[in-house]
């Protein structure tokens, strides 16, 4: 019944077209009402969905993806294809102006190489659309590696809150302040600065404190980076990913508390809130120390902390800010995310903790089961909010296995 609910909102939410300058498009936008453009992350779990029911529209998925990009490896955050935005929110898109651009100056969480392997995987075409992608894979590594390390730490960093995904997250709270993105004023003016700043990373972080060296983003990086060695057979991408690997270990992990904190600013300042983002280096396996990733699966384990019955809460439910509830203008303060589980549950498998990423799983699927394919759910209640017939919950198709680290999954 699951899967049935999974595909019917995949192809209900399947868009194609081509732009009013003729390029073509095929997408699954995330929901039908108030998602309506394509997401780089949101398209990334999609095409892995795909990748379990018609790999063709995988491809298609990732190929649009790209030509919302540039010849020198940008891939935007937001593409808009079949529509602009509507007047009220194009403001605050993350755009080069305020009107009439076709995708956002901004980027999101890097999975593209991920969900390329995947994808290619899943195709029956002799490797034929794996290297299809080399090109344009390399370019979008070298970008990033390029133009958001500004201090070449070997850390990406995100300028604004919603690059990593996790537009609201409490964790942001103290970085951004008055300029959080779920304050609308403060957060235009963020994003105004950015574009006074041409979206340059290194003249943004050497005059202000609103930018963050995101755990999530970085470990989303060194992923991507070990997928195209693995696609390309370059040993320079594993190179780039162990020196990221390497700093979150060094300057993220915080033996005290067991997790990995974001670094915020110019005094690279830890963000010492406790949200499913710290525990992210448990995906990358084997490359993070054993005794580590044993820590953070105490933590996920733990049910006063991120053991929740259904999903893996997006705050710790011993912090605070802990509120897993519906919320209009606020998401990831609590709530948990089918994508959250389908990165972390294989980390738990790589580990030998299989019953634990078992029964994650099956709260993931269980929530899902009870209220549909919803945006996030109440990690105690299963109860389902935000949009209904969300395409990145279509991950469910994907689980229990999850992202396997060093590995993909055959479809």
């Amino acid at each position: 019944m699951t899967a049935a609910a999974a595909e019917r909102v995949l192809r209900a939410n399947w868009r194609e077209g081509r732009r009013r300058d003729g390029t073509p498009y095929a997408f699954t936008c995330p929901a039908q009402r108030r998602y309506k453009h394509q997401w780089y992350w949101d398209s990334c779990f999609h095409a892995v969905a795909w990748s379990r029911l018609d790999p063709q529209r995988g491809r298609e998925e990732l190929r649009t993806l790209l030509r919302a990009g540039r010849a020198d490896g940008f891939v935007p955050h937001t593409a808009f294809w079949g529509a602009s935005p509507r007047w009220r929110r194009a403001p605050l898109y993350a755009t080069d102006r305020v009107w009439g651009d076709i995708a956002t100056a901004s980027i999101q969480t890097p999975l593209l190489a991920v969900a390329w392997e995947r994808v290619a995987l899943a195709c029956d075409d002799g490797g034929a659309f794996a290297a299809e992608g080399l090109p344009a894979l390399r370019a979008h590594a070298r970008w990033l590696l390029r133009e958001r390390d500004p201090d070449d730490d070997g850390l990406l960093t995100v300028l604004l809150p919603d690059e990593s995904g996790l537009d609201d997250s409490p964790k942001y709270d103290a970085a951004y302040g008055r300029l959080a993105h779920w304050k609308p004023a403060g957060y235009a003016r963020l994003v105004q600065r950015c574009r006074r700043h041409r979206w340059d990373a290194r003249a943004i972080a050497a005059t202000s404190d609103e930018h963050v060296e995101d755990v999530l983003v970085n470990v989303a990086h060194a992923l991507s980076l070990r997928a195209l060695a693995r696609l390309s057979g370059e040993d320079q991408w594993n190179e780039h990913a162990r020196r990221t690997e390497t700093a979150l270990l060094e300057r993220c992990w915080d033996e005290r508390h067991g997790l990995f904190f974001d670094l915020a600013g110019r005094a690279e300042r830890p963000l010492k809130t406790a949200t499913w983002s710290s525990l992210a280096p448990l995906a990358l396996g084997d490359a993070i120390p054993r005794d580590v990733r044993e820590r953070l699966a105490e933590q996920l384990a733990d049910p006063r902390r991120f053991g929740a019955r259904f999903g893996i809460p997006s705050v710790s439910m011993s912090e605070p800010s802990f509120r897993p509830g519906f919320d209009a203008f606020r998401t990831w303060r609590g709530a948990a995310w089918t994508c959250s589980t389908w990165l972390l549950v294989g980390g738990l498998r790589a580990l030998g903790a299989a019953d634990e990423a078992d029964r994650i799983a099956q709260g993931a699927l269980d929530a899902v089961e009870r209220s549909g394919l919803r945006e996030y759910y109440h990690p105690r209640s299963g109860a389902g909010h935000g949009e209904r017939g969300f395409g990145m919950s279509a991950l469910v198709l994907d689980l229990p296995a999850g992202l396997v680290p060093g590995t993909v999954q055959a479809a």
